[in-house]
């Protein structure tokens, strides 16, 4: 009797062994399961689509229509010097940057990138600052702060010459420009546009097919002002603020129609400064073919800037 006890103890003990081990196992499995969708999340938020501001400030791309997230980046980066400002500001309106070919149709859309580079080394000796139209608008209507003499350096239409000359021009002064791109059909791919994003540049809209706004009818109008904006949006998971009308043409039916869409502002190719009180109307000082620091500085004094 006393054995068969002992064995009967003993068939318990394996038992409970048996029943603890499983017990453990599954835990132990669940526990990796765990660590592994946590894995896979990280995984995923490292792939989604740009939605932060540039390596100096982190906050979150949705912040960019906001007083303090746009204007801390994006553009030149504020100090001491910087001021509460609503007056006028000159926007340089460029193209191409880099030599032309010879056989274009608009020879003076092009600058020589030793040119371009000349203004900037300009701009930079004469007290002049480069910003984001954002933080202009933020200036203007918000009370945030500009430096003394700002300037907005926009480009139209994304040409590959302003990401492989103009932006490392503008990084080694610690600036970033405007850059109004078409939604489809220009030479930049979305990576590369990203990259200008987090190197301080504001991407602004300039259509989907880059058409005469004013000859479209109302649904056309609207899904080249609101289909490019949320096709930027999507692609490059950013905020899309400003506007830039294709070739300047535009009208009153045509402005409405950019606010309706829930722009900020826009761009004209109207020559003189952009004012705060024509946020749709925002003239710009045009950059052509051959102009050095010297025709750059022309155009600034004669508009007493």
């Amino acid at each position: 009797m006393a054995r068969r006890r002992e064995q009967v103890k003993r068939r318990q003990v394996v038992r409970r062994r048996i029943l603890f081990g499983s017990v453990a196992g599954v835990l132990v499995i669940a526990a990796l399961v765990l660590l592994l969708m946590g894995g896979s999340d990280s995984t995923d938020n490292s792939q989604a689509p740009v939605a932060a501001a540039s390596g100096q400030n982190d906050a979150p791309a949705n912040e960019a229509s906001g007083t303090g997230g746009e204007a801390a980046r994006g553009g030149a980066q504020p100090d001491d010097s910087w001021k509460p400002y609503t007056g006028p500001v000159p926007i340089l309106m460029y193209h191409v940057i880099g030599p032309a070919a010879g056989s274009e149709d608009y020879p003076g859309l092009f600058l020589d990138t030793a040119d371009f580079e000349a203004q900037v080394e300009w701009l930079a000796d004469n007290g002049y600052t480069a910003v984001t139209l954002i933080q202009v608008q933020n200036a203007w209507y918000d009370g945030a702060t500009l430096p003394p003499k700002p300037v907005v350096l926009s480009f139209d239409d994304g040409y590959l010459g302003q990401y492989l000359y103009a932006m490392p021009i503008l990084e080694k002064q610690g600036w970033g420009g405007q850059l109004n791109l078409k939604a489809e059909g220009s030479d930049l791919s979305s990576k590369q546009v990203k990259k200008m994003y987090r190197a301080g540049w504001e991407i602004a809209s300039h259509t989907i097919t880059h058409p005469d706004l004013t000859t479209l009818d109302p649904a056309t109008l609207e899904q080249e002002l609101v289909g490019s904006k949320e096709m930027l949006e999507k692609d490059l998971g950013i905020e899309i603020v400003n506007f830039c009308y294709p070739a300047g043409q535009y009208n009153a039916e045509v402005a409405d129609a950019v606010e309706a869409a829930g722009y900020r502002g826009a761009t004209t190719v109207n020559p003189g400064l952009g004012e705060k009180s024509m946020p749709y109307e925002l003239d710009r000082v045009r950059i052509d073919n051959g102009d050095g620091a010297d025709a750059l500085a022309e155009k600034l004094s004669a508009l007493g800037v």
